[in-house]
């Protein structure tokens, strides 16, 4: 289609609240980026109605646009000709903390501590979920077996799986919180090994009066014990200690630095860590913790209301990463998580709304995204039902599912349901209540009624009159020029050698709710990127992070990374120019896969057939390990 990019960029500025409201534009390969001085200027639905627009959101303190290849530099050109600054790196980074108030900052940086920690936790939970399950006296009956006909090296191995994480939770935590607070990471692992070194007396020991074991005293009032499982004296830890190596590496010559600073860091951290820290910290974190139990244990089941209602509103103002630290500190110390029920049935509720809006809407746009909203939901990824369908058009259909929230978290408090780990919900959250088959008889048919009565009440009562509006036609566009004839590629190539990922899997919301058509991803090994058919570069992204190649029939965009249009080409180097014919196997780009990771972005390569709608069908057919030029999906003109 021939589209007027000048009149596409008047028409953006006008919707989002005129060139005074934007402070500067940015783009990647498929979407233009604007800082805005104000959110609520931005009218969406303005926004929607302009031509070549395929959808909005907004994220990391940006209003972004989807336009898709080939159209979003040719917007971007107009929107700078018209006044516009371009968006500098630290623009980028500052407006993801914009409108934050220090609170809101500090709990992003805490979670920002605790979510890397949350895969290891994923890890044991299952371990422990598969022990329960396992070497329950009910489940080796079956076998006339008992826990005593088990082999010793088994068990020992079982423990390990399931008990080292939480053994060297410090050691985690206090390694992250160095790497967030810009401290040597190494040196907080090792001081956090050190809060749990066995010359100390251990904490679980401690706390077992059968034990024996009682903590070393200092003084005959400061007790010493290691902190097996603790959190708060390893956080805190970890924040005075990197504050304190960066105050060193400035104080201290450089031809000693490589030999005080370290020594001193660690020295004076665990002095203070044992002595101060660990002894106040820890007292405090048990008190937290009763507070938490008392309040899960409230009588009718009030708790569960309360989280389970107001869970969604605390994930919209972020506060929610603050109990990332609470679901840790309950597991290390009672070996289960009530607060994880109450989330799983959450994650039940969002989806079914989800999904009772995208089936009755007749807005094209909700139709397209809300099915993969509501799969990514029932994954235990619900941003993209919560932003992307739920709130988008009115607060009725979000109310709705805080209160089906509330009453399904109260019900699993009344149960007594808890799972044996954090960090996965919904379907996947199944694996951490297999330990006991009353758990997972009731988790499995609370989730069922809980998604089938969020979907039967949005269905009737709640599904906003906007998404039921049907979309007017746009007036006729000429057809785009066609490309040069080359063969109808039948079968894509896998661009890089690494894992395939699935569509509704890929981090990034505009691919996995198939926004540009349909797609897959490559979680890379190494830094080389292929040519998936034989074809015409028709765009190469200043930024070299993605490249649109068209053959007979067929649009293809290739996407290296999540937001890495912010590394501005560092770290990319580009084989090809716009126009070049290449082959199916051609080098196109090259790029440091580390230098990307350390930016903090995800290095998944994005592969997404952007007219998939003009096409008889787009078949993924990849899985697991892929070497370049394997076959990664079909098509049928």
């Amino acid at each position: 289609m021939n589209y007027d990019y000048a009149k596409i960029a008047k028409e953006v500025i006008q919707a989002v609240g005129g060139s005074e409201n934007i402070k500067s534009a940015a783009h990647c390969a498929t979407r233009l980026r604007l800082i805005v001085a104000d959110r609520s200027l931005a009218d969406d639905e303005k926004v929607g109605e302009i031509d070549a627009v395929k959808g909005t959101f907004f994220t990391a303190g940006q209003y972004q646009i989807i336009f898709g290849t080939g159209h979003v530099n040719r917007v971007y050109e107009q929107i700078i000709r018209l006044g516009i600054a371009e968006t500098t790196a630290s623009e980028a980074k500052e407006a993801k903390m914009d409108g934050k108030n220090q609170l809101q900052k500090a709990i992003r940086t805490f979670g920002d501590v605790f979510v890397p920690v949350i895969p290891a936790l994923v890890a044991t939970g299952l371990f422990l979920g598969l022990k329960g399950a396992l070497l329950n006296d009910n489940f080796l009956a079956l076998f006339g077996m008992t826990n005593a006909d088990i082999p010793h090296t088994f068990q020992v191995l079982v423990d390990v799986l399931s008990g080292t994480t939480f053994s060297f939770l410090p050691a985690i935590v206090c390694w992250s919180t160095f790497r967030v607070f810009g401290g040597s990471p190494v040196l907080g692992l090792i001081l956090g090994l050190m809060l749990v070194n066995g010359s100390l007396p251990n904490a679980y020991s401690v706390a077992d009066p059968s034990s024996g074991v009682t903590p070393l005293m200092l003084f005959g009032f400061i007790p010493i014990v290691g902190y097996q499982g603790s959190i708060l004296p390893a956080f805190v830890a970890g924040v005075i200690g990197s504050k304190l190596e960066k105050k060193l590496r400035k104080t201290v010559p450089a031809v000693f630095d490589f030999m005080i600073t370290p020594f001193l860091v660690l020295f004076v951290m665990l002095i203070l860590s044992l002595l101060v820290i660990g002894p106040l910290l820890h007292a405090l974190e048990n008190i937290l913790l009763v507070i938490v139990e008392y309040a899960l244990e409230l009588p009718f089941g009030i708790g569960g209301l309360v989280v389970g209602f107001f869970w969604s509103i605390i994930t919209l103002t972020g506060v929610h990463h603050i109990f990332n630290m609470l679901e840790i500190s309950l597991l290390a110390s009672t070996g289960f998580n009530p607060f994880n029920a109450i989330l799983c049935m959450c994650g039940f509720s969002s989806a079914g709304v989800c999904l009772a809006i995208s089936i009755k809407a007749r807005k094209k746009e909700i139709r397209a995204i809300g099915p993969s909203a509501t799969v990514s939901a029932l994954l235990g990824i619900g941003e993209p039902a919560l932003f992307g369908v739920i709130l988008r058009y009115g607060m009725k259909p979000f109310l709705l599912s805080c209160s089906i929230n509330g009453i399904a978290g109260m019900i699993a408090m009344l149960l007594g349901m808890k799972g044996t780990g954090n960090g996965i919900t919904t379907i996947p959250g199944l694996l951490l209540y297999i330990y006991s088959p009353s758990q997972l008889m009731m988790y499995v048919i609370l989730a069922l009624v809980t998604f089938a009565v969020a979907f039967c009440l949005c269905w009737f009562f709640a599904v906003p009159p906007e998404v039921m509006e049907t979309e007017s036609p746009k007036g006729s566009k000429q057809d785009a020029a066609a490309p040069a004839p080359i063969s109808f590629p039948d079968v894509l190539g896998a661009v890089a050698q690494g894992a395939f990922v699935p569509m509704e899997e890929i981090p990034d919301p505009t691919f996995s709710q198939g926004v540009l058509g349909v797609c897959c991803g490559i979680n890379p090994e190494t830094g080389k990127v292929y040519a998936p058919m034989d074809g015409k570069i028709v765009q190469l992204a200043d930024t070299l992070h993605a490249v649109g190649i068209e053959a007979e029939g067929v649009e293809l965009l290739i996407h290296v990374g999540i937001d890495t249009v912010e590394m501005k080409g560092e770290g990319f180097k580009s084989h090809i120019k716009e126009g070049q014919t290449i082959k199916k196997g051609d080098l196109l780009l090259t790029m440091d896969l580390e230098k990307i990771r350390a930016a903090g972005h995800p290095s998944t390569i994005m592969v997404a057939v952007t007219n998939s709608d003009d096409l008889a069908s787009v078949e993924t057919v990849a899985s697991d390990q892929l070497k370049p030029g394997d076959q990664l999906m079909r098509l049928k003109a």
